[in-house]
């Protein structure tokens, strides 16, 4: 495998990745970063919540929650007959350590 496709295939596991990370918290605006920190310190929020929080009508709300929900920062689910949208997190990327490692370092504190 080149580092080409290894690249490709790093590229095509990243858009798999659905959630929000710390670092697409920091890449939000303000605004839309306190809404995350709501939802996410309350456990879930309704349209009419998040409407409060915002300061906009509920359709605008509902507008926003739904661009989160596109982007899969946020899950919707229906719930005594309205929507109640709760945080996605993403899943930790795991490192991928090399095989030898253990040996090469065992072999390089031998030598010292």
């Amino acid at each position: 495998m080149g580092i080409f496709d290894h690249i490709q295939k790093e590229v095509e596991a990243q858009d798999e990745r659905e959630g929000i990370t710390l670092a697409d918290l920091f890449d939000l605006s303000p605004e839309l970063r306190r809404l995350m920190n709501r939802i996410t310190r309350e456990g879930e929020l309704t349209i009419e919540t998040a409407a409060d929080h915002l300061g906009e009508p509920p359709a605008n709300a509902r507008e926003t929650l739904d661009g989160l929900v596109e982007k899969g920062y946020l899950k919707r689910e229906a719930r005594d007959e309205e929507w109640v949208y709760r945080t996605r997190f993403a899943r930790k990327r795991g490192r991928e350590i090399p095989a030898g490692i253990w040996s090469a370092l065992d072999q390089r504190t031998r030598r010292e």
